[in-house]
């Protein structure tokens, strides 16, 4: 049973629930070390579990569990058998109130066994002033190709990653890995002040110049990643080597998909100007 297998506790001194994603990560370290001891600190003693399930009908069933079962189940465990791994976890705070959002992959005895999402209501209300699960609710899909891997890679080397390959894409002429890297609701900015365009505007543009197999090659040499863990989200900035000489990008990228994939949601191009010639790039403009 799902709820049997989300989670256990262990002893640990209270300043691991410092913040939510603290006491979230502190429980799923508890959890793969097969210690349940001190486990109840890290809960309120309201706390509740549900599970929701959709069948294959389509029919939603929620299903209750029980914190005493929970802690029966973990205490049979091996140590290292139950490794729930975490995507991500994106936070939400107001005042003494907290939600983390956790895409998760479950693997049994080094097997991957199920995934979903947990959904943590935590509050800050414990004698010492620390945050504390309120209440878990979690989805589960057990599907093989449902579930992928959680990525070894910081989010910052992904970000990285995904910038040159799509640079890379486009030298390519790939057009399929180059706009399956932006999200649906991307927006790509030009260097021309009209092109402001959808995701669908952009590929009609740069169909022709990607099916006669020669789009555009820009290479960064300079890059910079900012990454916020709590609402992940994140951005780079790169100075880029291109036909049309140094040019610079900014990037606005955001988790996409179950298993968090960053991809690309804004992109603004823009052609670099020496100071001491924007006078003449002005009159060269008559703008």
């Amino acid at each position: 049973m799902r709820i049997l297998l989300l989670l256990c506790c262990f002893s640990f001194s209270l300043s691991a629930q410092e913040t939510p994603m603290k006491t979230v990560s502190t429980i799923f370290n508890a959890m793969r070390a097969g210690d349940t001891t001190g486990l109840r600190a890290y809960f309120h003693p309201g706390a509740t579990l549900n599970s929701v399930v959709t069948k294959p009908d389509g029919v939603t069933e929620v299903g209750a569990g029980d914190i005493n079962r929970w802690f029966k189940g973990m205490q049979g465990a091996d140590a290292g058998a139950w490794d729930e791994q975490l995507h991500y976890g994106e936070v939400r705070v107001d005042g003494h109130l907290a939600t983390v959002w956790a895409p998760y992959v479950f693997n049994y005895k080094e097997k991957l066994h199920h995934c979903g999402v947990n959904a943590f209501q935590l509050v800050k209300d414990g004698a010492e002033g620390q945050w504390r699960v309120l209440h878990i609710a979690d989805t589960r899909r057990d599907a093989p190709g449902d579930c992928i891997p959680v990525s070894e890679d910081s989010p910052e080397a992904a970000i990285r990653s995904l910038a040159t390959g799509w640079h890379k894409a486009a030298a390519d002429a790939d057009s399929t890995a180059f706009f399956d890297a932006m999200t649906d609701d991307a927006i790509y900015i030009g260097t021309d002040k009209s092109e402001h365009w959808t995701k669908a505007e952009f590929l009609g543009f740069a169909a022709p110049y990607f099916a006669r197999g020669k789009a555009w090659a820009f290479t960064a040499s300079e890059r910079h990643i900012f990454y916020d863990p709590n609402s992940q989200v994140a951005y780079w900035d790169e100075l880029l080597d291109t036909w049309m000489g140094p040019c610079r990008g900014t990037a606005v990228v955001k988790r996409d998909g179950p298993d968090g994939h960053w991809k690309i949601a804004h992109y603004t191009l823009s052609v670099t100007v020496p100071n001491e010639k924007i006078e003449g790039f002005i009159e060269l403009t008559k703008e």
